[in-house]
């Protein structure tokens, strides 16, 4: 993750942003939360959390798939909406049929046969991570919060995406705006979430 501060005065709401969740946002879905903005426009908005790992394990999420059966890769929690889907972000690696770029070498998969070929090595290159759920907006919806101070918009950053330390994703980003939410950069994570 590149260490410099963001321009939060420039980031348009898009596809491939981040949404950064604002400490007075206190609902337990989203505290504390980075988004990925998967789709943006006039039908709404829809996004995964990205730093929500959690202890289920891609063999647990899926036990009657024989071929993720002893898959190690842990499962994040990808927002409140259809916890029963299981959603992939691929970085890297060559296009995968089926896979809908979302910004930079970074594409957004849903289909079984995907997942499958993910976890097992077959055909997806690159790194990958599942995602249970998802988070989502109607028309107007995330951009009204924005406006309320709910959330910052970031450009997208495949780095920050895919950190080897997501549990301290947000903390980091509140370190590098600066200024006032620079304060926050120290806060431990919340402890009621995941």
């Amino acid at each position: 993750m590149s260490e410099a501060p963001f321009d939060i005065l420039r980031a348009p709401l898009e596809k491939g942003s981040l949404l950064v969740a604002l400490p007075s946002l206190v609902d337990p879905n989203f505290k504390q939360t980075v988004v990925l903005l998967c789709e943006a426009g006039e039908d709404g908005s829809m996004g995964l959390v990205v730093n929500r790992p959690t202890p289920l394990r891609l063999s647990e999420a899926l036990p009657e798939q024989d071929i993720l059966q002893g898959s190690d890769v842990p499962v994040y929690m990808g927002g409140p909406v259809q916890t029963d889907r299981i959603l992939i972000l691929n970085r890297g690696g060559s296009p995968v049929e089926g896979f809908l770029p979302i910004f930079s070498e970074i594409a957004l998969g849903g289909t079984l046969e995907a997942l499958k070929e993910a976890a097992t090595g077959l055909g997806i290159t690159g790194e990958f991570r599942p995602y249970r759920g998802y988070a989502g907006w109607g028309p107007g919806q995330l951009e009204d919060e924005i406006d309320e101070g709910a959330w910052l918009v970031l450009p997208g950053d495949p780095d920050a995406v895919f950190t080897r330390h997501p549990e301290r994703l947000w903390q980091e980003i509140m370190g590098r705006t600066g200024g006032m939410l620079g304060i926050y950069a120290s806060m431990p994570p919340d402890p009621t979430v995941n």
